[in-house]
């Protein structure tokens, strides 16, 4: 991930119907043991047949001090859009119903996900402080055709091999770009 993208959607997630992901906020690990609802708006005018990628990471694998697994690869979660429409809305289901207006929208797309890495729930190991847990919506890199994401080899680095790697490499050999992003913070109750 380029650390210093900009934005150009918000990413809303939500797990359980009451835990928003908030930019920082901290949730309990007990909160986000099943796979996490998103939706994002606006979109643009998207090409039919692109595939887009929704991804989280750790990059405090196995802690901030002791990075020795990170990035540590917790979910990735393909969709294909077959439109060439203006759709201000993206829905992934996986849990829950968009909310009020969303749901009401004409333009409101769910899309089918297709889970390329199973949801491996955050669960930072005891004594290790807080966690960063990063959510990625990734597009197809401009004037790309890109071909469907590869799995990784392993969690992990993202099957890298190296401290640090992960995210950003992956979305780099798949030809896919940041366009959103959002965060929580976890830690095991044992510190």
């Amino acid at each position: 991930l380029d650390d210093d993208f900009e934005p150009l959607y918000s990413l809303n997630i939500t797990y359980s119907h009451e835990h928003v992901v908030g930019l920082g906020n901290k949730i309990k690990p007990s909160a986000v043991s099943h796979p996490p609802d998103l939706y994002t708006n606006p979109m643009p005018t998207l090409r039919g047949n692109e595939t887009w990628a929704f991804v989280l990471t750790d990059p405090d694998a196995l802690s901030r001090e002791n990075p020795s697994k990170a990035e540590m690869c917790h979910w990735i979660v393909t969709f294909t859009i077959d439109t060439d429409e203006d759709l201000p809305v993206i829905h992934l289901p996986m849990n829950l119903e968009l909310p009020g207006d969303l749901a009401k929208h004409p333009n409101t797309a769910d899309v089918t996900p297709v889970e390329l890495m199973t949801y491996y729930p955050p669960a930072p190991p005891p004594k290790t402080g807080y966690h960063r847990y990063v959510f990625v919506l990734l597009a197809p890199a401009s004037g790309k055709d890109t071909p469907y994401p590869s799995k990784p080899k392993e969690r992990p680095h993202w099957g890298y091999g190296k401290v640090r790697k992960g995210v950003r490499d992956w979305a780099k050999d798949n030809y896919l770009t940041p366009v959103a992003a959002n965060f929580f913070y976890a830690k095991n109750k044992k510190q």
